[in-house]
């Protein structure tokens, strides 16, 4: 699960990241401009309208396809988040996940840049 990391190795591994996106080869993940994608900025909001239920004990984050290029070749993802709970057949039924979410989904997050600079 999540943990703590220090700024050093979080900056390391983010500019790894950049790197390798960016690079021939690279997966070139894109923004809706058209820049190389380094992250995304999530609002406060959404995070607590997702935490406000007291049944979610996490968040779901998945990587989707931008709705405003639903059928465009290139690179352009959102993130689509929603709110957790534990899953009741969870490891009674097999391939269940051991989390479900059960609630509103939030996308069209804000893609970095232009939303945010590098987190470190």
């Amino acid at each position: 699960m999540s943990a703590v990391i220090d700024k050093p190795t979080a900056k390391d591994l983010i500019a790894a990241y950049q790197t390798q996106n960016s690079g021939t080869g690279g997966p070139a993940l894109k923004t809706p401009e058209g820049e190389f994608l380094n992250g995304f900025f999530i609002t406060r909001r959404v995070l607590d309208a997702i935490l406000s239920d007291k049944n979610t004990i996490g968040v779901s984050v998945h990587f989707a396809k931008h709705p405003d290029f639903p059928t465009s070749t290139d690179n352009i993802f959102t993130i689509v988040l929603a709110g957790a709970e534990p899953n009741p057949d969870y490891p009674e039924v097999s391939g269940a996940a051991p989390y479900v979410g059960r609630y509103e989904t939030w996308d069209q997050i804000g893609p970095c840049p232009p939303f945010c600079t590098c987190l470190i």
